[in-house]
């Protein structure tokens, strides 16, 4: 079903001329269903009639479009709010996930390498220090 969806919009895009070109279908090896405007030799192809249909008129009266479009805009307006209000507590969790990372960095004198046992250098303790000062100005910044 899929395919003969994506058919018909491809169909529906084709200029006038092109839509009398010849498409044939078929099944391949894994039971797909093909079409191409190429029949594979030592297939059994089927040829499809492919005549572009004229597109539908608008039924709806222009106030009825009206309301539509001022349903959607509020619903998109609510979906735009709920996004927001998600990113903010996001942000929120990651301002004190990064307060707390810079914390425990300047207080403890002895720090271990992520990912590994060793104790890192005085040089490196500073660096990991700066990095946690930019991730809490990154996320706790206005």
């Amino acid at each position: 079903m899929k395919s003969s969806i994506v058919w018909t919009f491809l169909l529906a895009l084709l200029p006038a001329g092109m839509a009398t070109a010849e498409v044939y279908t078929w099944t391949d090896a894994n039971g797909k269903k093909v079409y191409s405007d190429q029949p594979p030799p030592n297939v059994g192809a089927h040829r499809l009639n492919v005549r572009a249909q004229s597109a539908p008129q608008a039924s709806a009266p222009q106030a009825d479009r009206k309301a539509e479009r001022k349903t959607d805009n509020k619903q998109v307006a609510s979906d735009n709010a709920a996004v927001a209000a998600a990113n903010a507590k996001v942000k929120a969790q990651n301002c004190k996930a990064a307060q707390a990372n810079l914390s425990t960095l300047q207080l403890n004198g002895r720090i271990r390498l992520p990912g590994s046992t060793a104790l890192a250098s005085d040089a490196q303790r500073n660096e990991l220090i700066r990095q946690a000062q930019k991730d809490v100005q990154t996320w706790c910044g206005k």
